[in-house]
């Protein structure tokens, strides 16, 4: 139920972005991993004392016992959610916008391929690209994990974070596919598929800083990546993570159905 050809099209499409965000991710979280060491992370401490509302904001708050606990204060509070994110927008406009907004569609409905084909093909290059992403960067961290601190780090826990962070992320490109797949044009793509979880995320942001904006994180979907309950092993996290999958699924059902049935005026 997709073309292959259309398929490898967008890997090779999307080699050059993926190779650049995994290059960034990989930087960052050697640089973190790194900092685990105890004289470096005094120094975050003292950030942390310096700056609390922002570092609080971007989820870097919170003592670390652990090589597994430090590298979710300082890595899923921001970059390891953030930049994926990122990511999901470039993709999902590189393999449907782009060709909606400039009319180019018309040539790739014209293939021997039905819509519905067409759309599933772009809605598994999106999912499989993210899917990759992810999958590097938790081989870097776990080689950087085991040349630095070797056997410091918590592999099972780790591999099950980051299978969590990945149903966000499912879940963000849902959002980004959903409207690709609504909209003629890039601008309301970007004002929509970007916004929403930009926005979601500047409520995170607030969220975090906790007393009486607290409240606010029950109006975003960060909040259904509890990192602190992953690490601690809390079953609760099935739920959260249910959650974020039956949402993926049905954003991505839902653009498919509409790009299916929809005049897009090509």
């Amino acid at each position: 139920m997709i073309s292959y050809p259309l398929l490898k099209r967008n890997f090779i499409q999307s080699l050059k972005p993926l190779t650049i965000f995994v290059s960034i991710l990989a930087m960052y979280v050697i640089v973190i991993v790194y900092m685990y060491d105890p004289k470096l992370m005094e120094m975050l401490t003292e950030y942390q004392k310096l700056m609390p509302e922002m570092m609080m904001a971007m989820g870097m708050s919170g003592a670390a016992n652990s090589l597994i606990e430090f590298m979710e204060t300082y890595l899923y509070g921001l970059l390891m959610t953030l930049l994926p994110f990122i990511f999901s927008i470039m993709m999902c406009n590189s393999f449907l916008t782009r060709y909606i907004d400039t009319g180019s569609l018309a040539c790739v409905l014209a293939t021997p391929n039905s819509r519905k084909k067409i759309v599933i093909t772009q809605a598994l290059s999106l999912i499989l690209s993210i899917t990759l992403l992810m999958g590097i960067s938790t081989v870097i961290g776990i080689v950087s994990c085991q040349v630095l601190f070797p056997e410091q780090l918590d592999i099972e826990i780790y591999l099950v974070l980051n299978g969590c962070t990945l149903l966000l992320q499912f879940a963000i490109a849902g959002i980004c596919f959903f409207a690709a797949c609504l909209f003629n044009d890039a601008k309301q793509y970007y004002a929509f598929g970007a916004g929403i979880p930009l926005l979601f995320y500047l409520i995170k942001m607030l969220a975090n800083m906790g007393e009486k904006l607290d409240v606010m994180k029950y109006f975003t979907i960060f909040t259904l990546l509890p990192t602190d309950l992953i690490v601690a092993e809390d079953p609760q996290v099935f739920f959260y993570n249910l959650a974020l999958a039956v949402i993926g699924i049905l954003l991505f059902a839902g653009g498919i159905l509409v790009f299916t049935r929809k005049d897009f005026s090509i």
